[in-house]
């Protein structure tokens, strides 16, 4: 060995040194830091939150209050920064190897063209390159006027859907078609998401069914009680963006779920930046939209025609009292008030909100309350690994009273159709209430005594984690999950005391009936998402996820007659009866997709999802639901004129789950000898029973027009549905009446156009317009069992026939036959409108706004039943009107309505005024004076349902109060009774922002 003397090794040791201190200095010579500010065009204005992001890297930063932002860290060479801000286009900004700072100005992207839309469970895809038609409703649309419900926030604004009102009670209660029917005896709702979470929308009724006999002696029948769909727990306020998922093509990454169409819900999430608030103060007030009005009698004789002799000594011709102004005339004082907070840092950042809105009804003693807390939270756990969870906790209590169908003759609106205009059933000095004689009901003292109240406590928390496997610039890998509960306990009180005046009729007076509810819905969703840039010109992103759903719903009710003392609880009435329902349902899938674009141009897209679901009749198969789509941009077609145009084709498929329980054949209980006993049900289920499957193939076209001043829209589809659930009747000896089973066909073909345009946009002047129309038909193309009816003729059905429309009205009419005429079912009409439509217009004049929707439909048929119950009570306001034969025109339908339905069934087209909003934007020193620290600050005025234009007699022509609670699609619409009146709405806003 060779010694090494200490002079050599020290000199030895300082080279080294001074080596690595060049090679750490050429190191550091490598990266720089970039600067700069982002700016939007025209105003110059500085933009928060804007993320950037160097391209092929992880390096990036967010945007401060003043626009400016700062990235460390990035190579020395040529790169390209890319720039994400909601509201504004994707830009990619070239930085050259000696810039160190930049300016970037973005351009408000108004047409949204930019979107990024969902596309699979975890990726989407920016609107310009989409394959398919989906609508999009935006934060500052939701909220131009309050709203109940984010459902009645959307009215008017989605081609190709219908939402119509089950009841015009506070606190809503809405239904949603999607591109028309899509089934016969299964669910028609469509399936809601939020913040990648599926959450519930299920309907539970109040237990009124005691009160009204509407169907049966249950304690609650949903369909006929109106319930509130729970969607409806939602803030709007809360709410960034709503797209609307239309088509199976779209819809087919939610599988067996998704026939109904599938609407993803957006919440609004921090931005960094120092603490931003925002307040939302509102006042409004209600009140009756229509009245019927009723029959002025003339003469004693009319009055004791109707009623009686006994009328005679409260005969007044003189007295005219309007009983809808009393029982509807309650202008409450509505308010709605909401605070935001939001900020953080580039790693975390929050978005806290709070709401309380309190809505009375025009019918005193009703009212709904709502009160929201969110908490939304985004934490950069690393580099690579970032953390979305979002919790809202909600409370709705509300008080709906007593409407709807009725075959006790007690709900209030059923009751005031019977009574005279000069009968005076108002409150006694003394505080009592007069006693009805010519009818066992006083609606007024009904509205102040009975009790429906419901109480809603609810939890929906949301979850996201999307780790950074690999981030290379030609490969990209993501594990993404989500994940989610969604807990809502609903009580209800019905509470009927013995003081009313229709309790004592059957002997038992005094009602109650107390329901508990509780339904837990949770997801997980696990994806990897694969994305590959193959040169320069093909971009190629992959995904294969799982997700587990479980949903458990559990229901007791208990109600009692008699009530001992009139005291309400169950335990004080002598006669009792208990109900109770158990339901659990487990869903499996699976889901793969591709998506490849080529030159920002070509989009080609395909994928599949595989479900399994406890229940089918097999729940350990899988059933198959792919979809492919593509899509070409020629930009530059005709500069100035036509900016660019897509041309896009689709296809996919979904399913629609059988209901619970639709696999067994129940056990019912019966009696043996004066033993308890089981007995095999009469209906029984098929074995093999499965998933509705929806086909359906969509084609369209894009525009932008006008320098990118307007874009147009339309979409053709045709939709073939198989495995239609029917019930078919089986022959006396096989010991059962009927089987439930998968095997009728339909097709369903529409078209939907939708224009968004803003002509004017200065400084100065700004004026924005959306239009959308939307249409389809039914056809019934396979019945494999003979022609069935929904309903009676007498009073209106739904016949279920091949080859004709699945919505075809069926009812009683008199032809003519040798020696004379005779009572057949005859066609009268379609109950699916011929079309719908929105047009909705903004004009900006500085800092003044004046924004109005107009929403249209043309054709559909509404049973008119409040009418009819008129003319049954000799009631109705042209009840003495002559014909042309010089009959009484109600005579003449009170006595041949079971002979000619159509005399109630009426077209139902309208056009609404749905809602006007006049906005001013305070001048920022009066907003200052208001508040120091106020940045911003509006006042407006608002209205909703102001005005309709209808030939349609009766109340609300969409208000149809038969359909909530699993009423089969094909007839969960045309019927409207004795429902809680129409009322339009008046608001005073001011928010201010701080």
């Amino acid at each position: 060995m060779t010694a090494v003397s200490p002079r050599r090794a020290l000199l030895a040791t300082a080279s080294a040194l001074v080596a690595l201190a060049l090679s750490a200095s050429t190191l550091l010579a490598q990266t720089r830091t970039i600067s700069g500010q982002v700016l939007e065009e025209g105003s110059r204005a500085p933009i928060t939150a804007a993320q950037l992001q160097v391209q092929g890297t992880n390096l990036g930063a967010l945007t401060r209050e003043d626009g400016r932002f700062t990235i460390a860290g990035v190579a020395s060479g040529d790169v390209v920064l890319v720039v994400r801000r909601l509201g504004y286009p994707m830009t990619r900004v070239p930085v050259g190897a000696t810039t160190n700072t930049v300016e970037i100005v973005l351009k408000k992207d108004v047409l949204n063209l930019d979107q990024v839309v969902v596309t699979g469970q975890a990726t989407g895809i920016s609107r310009r390159n989409l394959a398919n038609d989906v609508a999009s409703v935006s934060a500052a649309e939701m909220t131009k006027v309050s709203a109940q419900s984010i459902e009645n926030a959307m009215q008017g604004k989605i081609a190709g859907a219908q939402i119509s009102q089950s009841t015009g009670a506070p606190g809503g209660g809405n239904r949603i078609r999607i591109r028309g029917i899509s089934s016969i005896l299964g669910s028609a709702q469509p399936l809601y998401v939020i913040d990648g979470v599926i959450v519930s929308d299920v309907s539970v009724g109040s237990g009124t069914n005691k009160v009204t006999r509407a169907s049966g002696t249950s304690i609650s029948v949903g369909n006929q009680e109106a319930p509130v769909n729970r969607i409806a727990d939602l803030n709007p306020n809360d709410i960034e963006n709503v797209d609307v998922l239309k088509g199976s093509a779209a819809a087919a990454i939610y599988g067996s779920k998704a026939s109904g169409g599938v609407i993803i819900i957006t919440t609004k999430r921090g931005k960094a930046g120092k603490p931003r608030f925002s307040l939302r103060m509102g006042a409004g007030t209600s009140d009756l939209a229509y009245r019927n009005d009723s029959r002025h009698f003339k003469t004693l004789a009319d009055a004791v025609a109707v009623f009686g002799a006994g009328i005679t000594p409260f005969y007044d011709p003189n007295r005219q009292l309007n009983y809808e102004t009393l029982a509807y005339g309650n202008n409450p004082l509505n308010s709605d008030l909401s605070l935001s907070v939001s900020g953080g840092s580039e790693d975390t950042r929050y978005f806290v909100s709070a709401s309380r809105r309190n809505e009375e009804g025009i019918v005193a003693n009703t009212f709904a309350r709502k009160t929201n807390v969110r908490l939304n939270l985004d934490q950069r756990i690393s580099s690579r690994i970032n953390l979305q969870v979002g919790t809202e906790v909600l409370n709705n209590a509300g008080d709906r009273g007593l409407f709807g169908n009725d075959n006790a003759g007690n709900s209030i609106a059923y009751a005031l159709t019977k009574i005279p205009s000069f009968l005076d059933l108002r409150r006694n000095a003394d505080g009592s209430w007069p006693v009805n004689l010519f009818y066992p009901s006083n609606p007024l003292q009904t509205i102040d005594q009975f009790e429906n109240s419901e109480s809603v406590w609810r939890n929906i928390t949301t979850s996201r984690l999307t780790a950074d496997l690999i981030t290379g610039n030609n490969h990209t890998l993501q594990f993404i999950a989500f994940g989610g509960v969604d807990l809502l306990n609903q009580s209800n009180l019905i509470y009927s005391p013995p003081t009313l005046q229709f309790e004592p009729v059957d002997g038992l007076p005094g009602t109650s009936a107390n329901s508990k509810t509780t339904n837990v819905q949770r997801n997980l969703n696990l994806n990897m998402v694969h994305g590959w840039n193959i040169g320069s010109s093909l971009k190629v992103t992959s995904q294969v996820g799982t997700q587990f759903e479980e949903r458990d719903f559990n229901q007791t009710r208990a109600s009692a007659q008699n009530l001992l003392g009139g005291l309400e609880v169950v335990t004080s009435g002598t006669v009792r009866d208990v109900d109770e329902s158990r339901l659990r349902v487990e869903d499996f899938g699976v889901f793969v997709q591709s998506e490849a674009l080529w030159r920002d141009k070509l989009l080609l897209t395909v994928g599949a999802r595989a479900d399994r679901s406890s229940n089918n009749g097999d729940p350990a198969k899988y059933f198959l639901f792919p979809k492919a789509a593509s899509s070409y941009r020629f930009p530059n077609l005709m500069p100035g004129v036509v900016d660019e145009a897509k041309l896009r084709v689709a296809y996919g498929e979904t399913g629609n789950q059988p209901l619970y329980g639709q696999k067994f054949t129940n056990l019912d209980l019966s009696s043996v000898g004066g033993l308890g006993a089981f007995r095999v049900g009469t209906v029984r289920a098929a074995s093999d029973l499965r998933p509705e499957r929806q086909r359906e193939f969509e084609i369209g076209t894009d525009l932008n027009l006008l320098r990118n001043r307007a874009t147009f829209t339309v979409t053709g589809f045709r939709r073939n549905i198989s495995d239609l659930l029917i019930t078919r009747t089986l022959a006396p000896t096989s010991g059962f009446s009927s089987e439930t089973s998968n095997g009728a066909e339909m097709q369903v073909t529409g078209a939907e156009v939708s224009i968004n345009a803003f002509p004017i946009q200065t400084p100065t002047w700004g004026w924005t317009s959306r239009l959308n129309w939307g249409t389809n038909r039914s056809k019934v193309t396979k019945l494999p069992v003979p022609t069935f009816l929904l309903g009676a003729p007498q009073t209106g059905a739904i016949r279920i026939e091949q080859g004709k429309s699945a919505t075809q009205l069926i009812g009683n009419d008199t032809l003519p036959q040798s020696g004379g005429r005779v009572v057949v079912p005859v066609v009268m009409g379609d109950g699916n409108p011929l079309w719908t439509a929105g047009w909705g217009n903004e004009v900006r004049f500085k800092g003044l706004s004046l924004y109005a929707l107009l929403d249209q439909q043309k054709g559909g048929m509404l049973a008119n039943g409040t009418w009819r119950h008129y003319d049954l009570g000799q009631n109705s306001i042209d009840y003495d009107d002559l014909d042309e034969l010089g009959r009484k025109e109600g005579e003449v339908r009170r006595t041949s309505y079971l002979q000619v339905t159509r005399i109630y069934y009426q077209p139902t087209s309208f056009v609404k005024l749905r809602e006007v909003t006049i906005t001013l934007d305070l001048p920022q020193k009066w907003a200052t004076s208001v508040w120091s620290g106020a940045s911003g600050a509006k006042l407006s005025l608002s209205g909703r349902n102001l005005y309709w234009w209808t030939k349609f007699r009766g109340g609300d022509p969409e208000a149809q109060n038969f359909g909530q609670g699993g009423v089969p699609d094909a007839i969960q619409r045309n019927r409207e009774l004795a429902a809680y009146p129409a009322s339009r709405s008046f608001w005073l806003n001011f928010s201010v922002d701080f």
